[in-house]
């Protein structure tokens, strides 16, 4: 006996069939996990350097586009030429630029540092002190503060053998670090080439695409890759923006309030503001264990200063420069946060909110494209009824 299925019964047996194949497939991620993770990071060990050319290649494009059509237009020279021009310039500003912005953090940092490891004892005996008079004042029991310096002196006793052991790993540190350099170097003559055969490589993926994919599909595909490009730039630029003013504002304010480290602690906020959501309680936690041992009630108040700086930013600064670009409701991007770095470390607490907020958009457009489908259908039926 054959059945026969209307276009209704195929439409849910291919959902139940879907929900199936997610369900799998779920399954199989959440028992697998530690194997999938570990493949992914090494796969992401060996196409670092291309993972870093691409990067250079993305945000670089705008700097080559404009020498091209703008500063070079009207040279007579064939366009391939401009295009190599062009991309070698972008890429010299792009690795001037980072080595000046280095250089600069590097300089109002180094001093920091060195005060830092120099006035340490000092600055551990007013720590100490500190403990003592809080004791004193509160009627609390004085070997607290007995066992609190031992605890320290066994921390201390504790890190300087684990240093000695690990001793013999400088030159395999050192190893590492020479590697990358390399596969940076290699991610810059990468990101050149993909600079100066933009259009061919653009090409090549698109081939593919219609090569594999049927016409509506591959259309589609092309249309996401744009939004994709975009969703990443815009997030990327706007963030380096946010982060950038509020490093400056950070090390404005601490300077106005006298505390100490000022720059050390203001580019660390500033670098860790990058990452959505928990960067600025993240940078928060070195300024407030330093100033801490400076003086324990700079760090309590370093503590309200930066909560503030936290709610300038998430309910000014930062929807100013970035708008509702990404699209998504604050709860996803808790959600990309957490998952990105459970999956991928810091890299993945950063690139996680752009990538879901892709995935979003494209859930949310699939969603409505069945809305619609549906709608049409009924209509459909109750025409012919």
């Amino acid at each position: 006996m054959r059945f026969k299925l209307d276009e209704q019964g195929k439409n849910k047996v291919l959902i139940g069939v879907l929900i199936a194949i997610s369900a799998i497939v779920f399954y199989f991620l959440i028992l697998n996990f530690s194997q999938i993770q570990s493949f992914f990071s090494n796969m992401f060990s060996i196409l670092f350097p291309f993972i870093v050319g691409f990067v250079i290649a993305f945000l670089l494009n705008p700097i080559m586009m404009f020498l091209e059509n703008k500063a070079f237009a009207k040279l007579r020279f064939k366009q391939q030429t401009k295009r190599n021009i062009a991309a070698s310039i972008a890429v010299i500003i792009g690795i001037v630029s980072v080595g000046a912005l280095l250089f600069l953090i590097v300089s109002q940092v180094r001093p920091s540092i060195e005060s830092l490891v120099a006035n340490y004892d000092t600055y551990v005996k007013t720590f100490e002190q500190f403990l003592e008079d809080v004791l004193l004042r509160f009627d609390l029991d004085m070997n607290v503060i007995t066992d609190l310096t031992q605890s320290s002196e066994d921390v201390v006793q504790f890190v300087t053998e684990t240093a000695s052991q690990f001793a013999p790993k400088i030159l395999d540190a050192g190893y590492g670090i020479v590697m990358t350099l390399l596969n940076i170097l290699i991610g810059i003559i990468a990101g050149l080439y993909l600079l100066m055969d933009k259009e061919k490589f653009l090409y090549q993926c698109g081939k593919l695409n219609r090569a594999i994919f049927p016409e509506r599909v591959a259309n589609y595909i092309a249309r996401f890759m744009t939004i994709l490009r975009n969703i990443f730039y815009d997030f990327i630029v706007g963030k380096a923006i946010d982060s950038l003013i509020i490093g400056i504002i950070c090390y404005i304010g601490m300077s106005l309030l006298g505390f100490e480290y000022a720059a050390l602690i203001s580019v660390i906020v500033g670098i860790t503001n990058m990452i959505p959501v928990f960067g600025p309680f993240i940078g928060a936690v070195p300024g407030v264990f330093i100033l801490l041992l400076v003086d324990p009630m700079q760090s309590l108040y370093f503590m309200i200063f930066v909560f503030v700086l936290q709610q300038f930013d998430g309910n000014f600064l930062g929807p100013l420069i970035l708008g509702d670009k990404l699209g998504i409701p604050t709860f996803w991007i808790l959600f990309s946060v957490t998952v990105g770095g459970a999956l991928f470390g810091i890299v993945g607490m950063f690139i996680g909110v752009p990538a879901f907020a892709a995935i979003y958009f494209l859930l949310k457009e699939l969603v409505n494209f069945r809305l619609e489908e549906k709608e049409a259908l009924k209509k459909v039926e109750e025409t012919s009824e």
